[in-house]
């Protein structure tokens, strides 16, 4: 399993939707760290309930 980078950080809400879906897809993908996952897939869940508003 790869690890991210501690000096590498950045916003994930500050990413485009775009961005975010390919970030989360990336990260399966690579199997990067579990928590970074979650992380992103939450944004994503906050995103997707906002637009059912």
């Amino acid at each position: 399993m790869k690890t991210l980078d501690p000096h590498h950080n950045c916003s994930i809400t500050k990413l485009s939707d775009e961005s975010l879906q390919f970030a989360y897809e990336n990260a399966k993908a690579e199997n990067l760290d579990h928590y970074f996952i979650q992380l992103l897939e939450s944004e994503l869940m906050k995103r997707k309930e906002g637009c059912l508003y």
